[in-house]
């Protein structure tokens, strides 16, 4: 028997594409269904207020289902109903995903096991303030660690000053320097770590608790690792072992095969992955790239990834990075597959664009209302409006089509109105051509860099609350 009985609140003109979905989803999920349909033709229009005024509950009830757009508290509704309340997706078509998530036991949450450190390039270029800036900005996007790369041969008479700062602000800090004046300088000053780690200058190490970050001398070999790791066990020295990803053409495959092998030659070892020549190297979205490094990482028991916003396909990779452990963690946790997670890392295109041919063609036959609405079928645009349906790949023959059937019906178009639907069809376009779902009055859906879009009762508020502001006040 199923324990749930939701009660869906709709409007008119969605009741025949919500029944039609609600047999299959009951079954699927094991619920039991009433559908509430209000006196309203557009669902998004409703307020929790309004429905708690008007809506009948039947007695088995025991969770109300609102469209996602139905503005107001919840809470006002339930302490008319005595039933949970809810909302649901802004697009009934979203249905079936809202109830795969909600019976998902996995979730994507707090805890991750990778730990980020964020490089800022050719960091000598930079003043401290500057740096601080940064330094702060990294943080906030889920850094762990703060890493100031300076890998060319001059000299860096600032570096202590500008280390010992970072510290005493509460920072992390990672020191990448092939000289030993900067290696000196980062130990001193308290760096938490200091890259490459040198016989030639161990002595240093010995004296301070900086964690030394050892690299092969030769790229794609070990040379020098063992002696390395022997010398910093011998003084009990702290240390980490660090593999770079070589970008595509000039040593991918065996870069990738070497963190293999660090996994299993030192199980017992911290190890750190860095991507940077990766990232900085590939004219790509680094989000994609990131996910299987991560991942990668993740399984293989590394503790550390070096990231870089030096680029500007790269400028968001921390925040990326900060999602993608979490996500990867989860999915190893519960053992399975990230499409059952999460969907915030599909921002080109949607995991499932929503077809709404049906749903289009019975709207189409029962619209009385003139004002046009837009849909996207496939790469095909529809604008339903002035009683014709109208259908093409171009959205300005489109609205010439549409100020066509609004002259025919004897009604005008301005201009507020005309950049609205020019919007929403630029909108409609996008969608069509990558792939994407599209609602109108919705923002396109971008995965964790979506930015949604204020509804149009915000966007009248805002008006009104500018046009006020701006009238003279009454003379006295």
């Amino acid at each position: 028997m199923p324990s749930e009985h939701y009660l869906f609140v709709t409007g008119r003109l969605a009741e025949p594409a919500l029944r039609r979905m609600l047999p299959d989803l009951a079954e699927c999920f094991d619920f039991q269904y009433s559908v509430a349909v209000m006196p309203i033709t557009i669902a998004a229009l409703m307020t929790t207020k309004w429905v708690a005024d008007r809506l009948e509950v039947p007695e088995a009830t025991t969770r109300i289902l609102l469209p996602g757009h139905c503005r107001g508290d919840c809470e006002i509704l339930e302490a008319r109903t005595g039933c949970r309340v809810e909302r649901g997706p802004g697009d009934l078509h979203d249905l079936p995903r809202y109830f795969r998530e909600k019976n998902c036991p996995a979730a994507v949450g707090e805890d991750y096991r990778l730990r980020l450190a964020a490089v800022i390039k050719e960091a000598s270029r930079y003043s401290r303030p500057l740096i601080h800036q940064q330094a702060e900005s990294l943080l906030h996007d889920g850094a762990d660690v703060v890493a100031l790369s300076h890998e060319d041969r001059e000299p860096w008479p600032a570096a202590k000053g500008i280390i010992q700062s970072l510290v005493a602000a509460g920072h992390r800090v990672w020191v990448r320097s092939p000289l030993p004046d900067v290696q000196k300088a980062a130990i001193t000053a308290g760096a938490d770590y200091v890259e490459p780690f040198c016989l030639e200058t161990a002595e240093l190490w010995k004296r301070h608790k900086s964690v030394a970050v050892v690299t092969p001398d030769l790229p794609g070999t070990w040379a020098g690792v063992d002696d390395k790791i022997l010398w910093l066990k011998r003084h009990k020295v702290p240390w980490i072992l660090q593999i770079c990803v070589t970008p595509v053409g000039m040593g991918l495959a065996p870069s990738i095969f070497q963190l293999y092998e660090a996994a299993a030659k030192w199980e017992d070892a911290e190890l750190s992955v860095d991507l940077c020549p990766l990232l900085i190297h590939s004219r790509a979205d680094s989000a994609p790239m990131l996910l299987l490094m991560l991942g990668l990482a993740e399984e293989l028991g590394y503790r550390f990834v070096l990231t870089t916003q030096s680029v500007n396909t790269a400028r968001t990779s921390v925040r990326e990075c900060d999602w993608i452990r979490r996500l990867t963690f989860a999915a190893r946790r519960y053992g399975i597959s990230i499409r059952n997670l999460d969907y915030q890392l599909a921002m080109l295109r949607d995991p499932q664009p929503a077809d709404h041919r049906e749903f289009i063609d019975d709207l189409a036959a029962r619209l009385s209302d003139p004002s046009p609405r837009v849909f996207v079928s496939g790469r095909e645009l529809r604008v339903l409006g002035f009683g014709q349906d109208i259908r093409g790949d171009d959205a300005y023959d489109v609205f010439e089509q549409l100020l066509e059937a609004a002259a025919a019906a004897k009604r005008s178009v301005d201009a507020r109105t005309a950049f609205y639907l020019g919007y929403e069809m630029a909108k409609a376009g996008i969608a069509g051509l990558l792939g994407k779902s599209y609602s109108q009055d919705e923002a396109l859906h971008w995965g964790m860099y979506t930015v949604q879009e204020p509804t149009r009762p915000e966007r009248r508020q805002r008006r009104l609350a500018r046009k006020k502001a701006v009238q003279p006040c009454d003379e006295t």
